[in-house]
């Protein structure tokens, strides 16, 4: 024992140094951001293919009978932007479209509770299509969102 007593404080230095790396380590692996499950994904910004696969996931989910909740920020080009808030609870859709913030605010808020949705694809978009809505006639279908082929 008497003949390692003389190298102790370098043990000691390099247990601490051990020790502080692997905290470091640690840290930094529980500060890691947490990928968000496609799911959880509730904010639609660029309409590209990830928002048009949230978008087909949702309708999917509500086709099962599952809720879910998005928020959509559609930006015009000289404009402010159309909010539209959705949710649903499996059985029934609250779609509301606020314009209030765009600078025309042509139509302040509308709200669309239906009870069918679906994604129709045309020439150049795809669109979100809501029908069997309440207080509307029995073959009204209305498109509040679209996404553009050309910018998927």
């Amino acid at each position: 024992m008497k003949r390692f007593k003389r190298y102790y404080p370098a043990i000691i230095i390099l247990e601490t140094l051990i020790i502080v790396l692997l905290s470091g380590l640690w840290i930094r692996e529980i500060n890691k951001p947490v990928p968000l499950a496609r799911d959880q994904r509730n904010l639609i910004t660029h309409f590209d293919q990830l928002d048009l696969d949230r978008i087909r996931e949702m309708i999917h989910r509500f086709k099962e009978g599952k809720g879910d909740n998005l928020t959509m920020l559609e930006w015009g080009t000289d404009s402010g932007p159309y909010i539209h808030d959705f949710y649903d609870d499996g059985r029934e859709l609250h779609w509301t479209v606020d314009s209030t913030r765009d600078w025309a605010g042509y139509n302040g808020k509308i709200e669309y509770v239906c009870r069918e949705i679906q994604l129709t694809e045309v020439e150049e978009f795809y669109k979100v299509e809501l029908s069997d809505c309440e207080n509307q006639p029995e073959d009204f279908k209305v498109n509040p969102v679209s996404f553009r082929k050309d910018e998927l």
